[in-house]
């Protein structure tokens, strides 16, 4: 009997162990930050620890790093009034850019279709959600 027992209890962790790495675990902590650009802001959601803590520092003046992504239709759920939001997962904070993917947000949402990045130079973090 004792050996039974022992298999149904192994059986039962082998299957609460493989539910664990299935995906269906919490899902990343998110931080907001709101960015202020050629007098306009949008917002920008990050997961990514590197990016909070430079986005972080950034809001104390501590860095002139500026958001660079790839712009996605919608606002997320959480750029709204724009029409657009840059992919949570792929923004990071940077200190050097192309040109030619910085602009206003009003710009971005004005010409979408040729921001497949934006990288706002000169952006900074003005405020954390």
């Amino acid at each position: 009997m004792v050996r039974k027992s022992f298999v149904h209890a192994a059986v039962a962790l082998a299957f609460v162990s493989s539910g664990c790495n299935s995906g269906t675990g919490p899902s990343p902590l998110f931080r907001d930050f709101v960015v202020s650009v050629n007098g306009e802001s949008f917002v920008v959601r990050t997961s990514d620890p590197e990016t909070i803590r430079l986005a972080e520092e950034n809001l104390l003046g501590r860095n002139n790093r500026f958001p660079a992504g790839p712009v996605q239709p919608g606002d997320g759920g959480f750029n709204a009034p724009w029409t657009w939001h840059l992919d949570p997962a792929g923004t990071r904070l940077v200190d050097t850019a192309i040109g030619t993917c910085s602009g206003s947000p009003s710009y971005v949402e004005t010409h979408r279709t040729a921001f497949p990045t934006y990288c706002p130079w000169g952006a900074r973090v003005v405020e954390r959600r």
